[in-house]
């Protein structure tokens, strides 16, 4: 009778341990699988920031002087669930932007680096790159203001935009 308890006490026992430590493990690998998710969500949204700054800087609505050495914050939970960035209040600035410029072989085109650095790591050299893009593109100098005239619009009128009575 008494060794009939000790195996039940033993079964319990084995059992307990069992799953405690299959507890444990599902306990860190979804830990580890969130901070993987967090990580994932970051680098995707470093890179969307680097590729919307290449296309700012290609449009010729900001110069590589501006966006250079700029700390950036974007806000994923706005009231129309879309991504708006800087002047955010109460969300810090999380991303730093680095762009480096240089001649290219091709003349008139110039070879963009934008590299998207995590800035909560604190100092300037201890930030971790999560996105860098590469890109040739012809950089406009002159400001965005300044277009060329067209003379075919010479003498063109602009008509007023109809509202369609809704």
């Amino acid at each position: 009778m008494i060794a009939r308890r000790g195996a039940l006490l033993l079964e319990i026992l084995i059992a307990l341990s069992l799953f405690v430590t299959a507890g444990s493990i599902i306990l860190v690998s979804t830990t580890s699988m969130t901070a993987a998710l967090s990580r994932s969500r970051d680098r995707q949204i470093a890179s969307d920031l680097a590729v919307s700054k290449m296309a700012a800087l290609e449009a010729g609505l900001a110069t590589a002087e501006q966006l250079n050495d700029t700390l950036v914050s974007v806000d994923l939970f706005s009231e129309d669930n879309s991504a708006r960035l800087n002047a955010i209040p109460d969300v810090p600035a999380r991303w730093r932007i680095t762009v480096e410029t240089e001649p290219s072989r091709f003349s008139p085109l110039t070879n963009v680096t934008i590299r998207i650095l995590d800035a909560r790591a604190g100092r300037a050299g201890d930030e971790a790159e999560l996105a860098v893009l590469h890109q040739l593109i012809r950089l406009n100098a002159s400001a965005p203001d300044e277009f060329e005239s067209d003379p075919m619009l010479d003498g063109a009128t602009v008509a007023p935009l109809q509202g369609n009575g809704g």
